[in-house]
C-alpha cells in the first residue's frame, strides 16, 4: 500500500487508513512518502505491521537500516524479512538513509542530516501514526554495512532513543576508510576534519555505551576483507573489551553479501524481539516465555564476553527437562542452562536450530549436552507430523553444526527420558525416536548418554521415583541423570587437563 502524506487533512486520513489495515488483521507493507522539515524535501520510507493486531495494542518498533549504495526498499526487495517478520510482534520501520548518508549530520549539505531525521523527526513520526511503544524500551534499530554504522552510532548519541542495537557487517571505524565510499562528501576532508570524523565514528564514540544501557550485538563476516568491516568490527569488539561494556561479537563464515545478511537475519530479530519482549503484546504464553528466555540467555553472554568463566562450562540445550535441570548437581562447572520449556528441535519457525548463535556458540562451552525431541513427537501425536525420520534429520543438522562451528567442543546427546501416567501415550514413539537417535549418533561418532535405559522400568514406562509428573523427572531422575553426565565431564575433562 502506497501512502503520500500532504497536509493535516491528509494525515487524519491516513490514520484512518493505517487504522483500518492494523485493526482489520492485515499483513502489508506500506509505503508512506512525506514531508521531511529536517531534511527539506520528500522522503519515503516503508512499514510492517504484525498480523492480526487488534485496537488498543501498541508495539515496540524495530528500524531497519540498509546499506551504501541502497535505498529504504533492499530489506523487503533482497531478503526473507517480511516472511520471518509474522513470527514476531514488532512494527518494523525501513527507513532512506540516501545512497551515502551515512546516517550523520553533514555540516556540508543542508539536506544530509540524517542522524536528525532517523533518530528525532521519524520515531516522533512513527510514534504519531501508528500504535507503538513510545519509549526505549520499545525502540530498537539494525542495519547492514553503512546502515549498521548508522544503528550503532544513532544508539550511541541517542541512548534515551534506542533500548538495543545491532549491526551486521557494519563500517564501524570510518576512520578507517578516509577515501571511501563518499563519507568525505558528508563529513568534509579528513586530515582538515579529522575530529569530526571521529564525532562520529562508532569506535571512537564507543565510551558512550558505558552510561547508555543498551543491549549491544554485533557480527560479521570472517572473510569480509575487501570492504574492511571485519577488522573495523573486531576493533570495537577489542575496545569494548577495553572498556568493560557487555556486548556479544559474532565472527561466522560469510562475506560483505546479501546471501550472509539473509542468513543471519533472524538471530538479529530474536534478539530485538527477546530486548523487547516486556513491552511485546499478545506474543502468547509459550512465545512470550521462548523471548524471555532468549532474552536471559542474550544478556548472560553479553556479560560473559567481558568476564569470561574460570572453570570448564557446560551448556545444556533442550526443552523443560533441560530447563528443569538442577545445576548445582555440576558443581566445579560453569552450567548455562539454555532449555527452554515447550521448545522443538526447530522444523517449524522456533525451536533448538533457530537459536543456537545465543544458546550455544556466543558462550562457546567446553561440553554440549542436548536433550530434546519429545515436544516434537507430542505435536506427531496431535498432528501426525513431523515424523520422526523428519525428526532425526533436524537433529542430525544441529549436531553437525555445533561440531562443525565448535570443533574443540565435547558434544553428547542425551536420549529422552521415558513416560508415564497422563503420558503414557508417548511410550512407543519415544522409545522409537530414541533407537533410531542412537544409531544416528553412531553414524556421527557421538557418545550418548542413554538416560532413558537408565529410568525405564520393566513395564516400558518411567519409573515411580523419578517421575515428577509423568512427562519431567523428579529431584530423584535428576541425580542419576546428573551422575551419568558427570561420568562423561570427569572422563573428558582428564583428557583435556592432560593435553594442555
Amino acid at each position: 500500500m502506497e501512502i503520500h502524506k500532504r497536509n493535516l487533512k491528509c494525515l487524519v486520513l491516513l490514520i484512518i487508513i493505517l487504522s483500518s489495515v492494523v485493526f482489520a488483521g492485515q499483513n502489508d507493507i506500506l509505503t508512506i512518502t512525506h514531508f521531511s522539515k529536517t531534511l527539506q524535501r520528500e522522503k519515503t520510507f516503508q512499514v510492517y505491521i504484525p498480523p492480526d493486531a487488534q485496537p488498543g495494542e501498541r508495539f515496540p518498533v524495530l528500524f531497519v537500516l540498509h546499506g551504501a549504495y541502497g535505498g529504504y526498499t533492499d530489506w523487503v526487495s533482497r531478503t526473507s524479512i517480511e516472511d520471518l517478520a509474522d513470527h514476531y510482534r514488532m512494527i518494523l520501520v525501513f527507513p532512506d538513509g540516501d545512497e551515502f548518508g551515512w546516517y550523520v549530520d553533514s555540516p556540508i549539505e543542508r539536506d544530509s542530516q540524517y542522524e536528525t531525521y532517523i533518530a528525532k523527526e521519524l520515531v516522533a513520526e512513527i510514534d504519531l501514526l501508528f500504535p507503538t511503544v513510545a519509549e526505549k524500551e520499545g525502540r530498537g534499530i539494525m542495519g547492514l554495512s553503512m546502515g549498521g554504522h548508522g544503528a550503532l552510532l544513532l544508539t550511541e548519541k541517542h541512548p534515551d532513543v534506542f533500548g538495543s542495537a545491532s549491526s551486521l557487517s557494519g563500517i564501524l571505524k570510518i576512520t578507517n576508510h578516509p577515501d571511501k565510499w563518499h563519507i568525505a562528501g558528508r563529513l568534509g576532508d579528513f586530515k582538515k576534519n579529522r575530529k569530526l570524523w571521529e564525532q562520529n565514528s562508532v569506535w571512537e564514540q564507543a565510551e558512550r555505551f558505558k552510561a547508555a544501557n543498551v543491549q549491544l550485538l554485533f557480527d560479521c563476516g570472517s572473510s569480509d576483507t575487501i570492504t574492511g568491516a571485519i577488522f573495523d568490527s573486531r576493533q570495537l569488539h577489542t575496545r569494548l573489551l577495553s572498556l568493560g561494556i557487555p556486548h556479544i561479537w559474532r565472527e561466522m563464515p560469510g562475506t560483505h553479501s546479501w546471501k550472509y545478511w539473509d542468513i543471519h537475519l533472524e538471530e538479529h530479530l530474536n534478539f530485538h524481539q527477546s530486548a523487547m519482549v516486556n513491552v511485546t503484546p499478545n506474543l502468547g504464553k509459550w512465545r512470550e516465555h521462548y523471548f524471555k528466555r532468549l532474552a536471559e540467555f542474550f544478556k548472560e553472554n553479553a556479560r560473559i564476553c567481558i568476564h569470561p568463566p574460570s572453570e570448564p562450562t557446560v551448556c545444556l540445550l533442550g526443552s523443560s527437562s533441560m530447563e528443569k535441570f538442577p545445576v548445582e548437581l555440576l558443581k566445579g562447572f560453569r552450567v548455562f542452562n539454555r532449555g527452554i520449556s515447550a521448545d522443538t528441535l526447530g522444523i517449524g519457525p522456533r525451536g533448538i536450530s533457530h537459536r543456537l548463535e545465543s544458546s550455544v556458540f556466543d558462550m562457546r562451552p567446553n561440553f554440549v549436552f542436548i536433550m530434546n525431541g519429545r515436544n516434537d513427537l507430542g505435536d506427531r501425536y496431535r498432528t501426525g507430523k513431523p515424523s520422526i525420520a523428519r525428526m532425526i534429520e533436524e537433529y542430525k543438522k544441529i549436531v553437525l553444526t555445533i561440531r562443525d562451528r565448535l570443533p574443540e567442543t565435547k558434544l553428547i546427546i542425551v536420549t529422552c527420558p521415558p513416560v508415564r501416567d497422563h503420558y503414557a501415550h508417548l511410550a512407543t514413539s519415544t522409545r522409537s525416536f530414541n533407537m533410531q537417535l542412537i544409531n544416528m549418533a553412531k553414524t556421527l561418532n557421538i557418545p550418548v548418554l542413554d538416560l532413558y535405559k537408565a529410568l525405564v522400568d520393566n513395564d516400558g514406562f518411567l519409573r515411580p521415583e523419578y517421575s515428577l509428573d509423568g512427562l519431567h523427572l523428579s529431584r530423584a531422575g535428576y541425580e542419576v541423570m546428573a551422575r551419568m553426565m558427570r561420568s562423561f565431564l570427569t572422563e573428558s575433562n582428564f583428557a583435556m587437563q592432560s593435553t594442555r
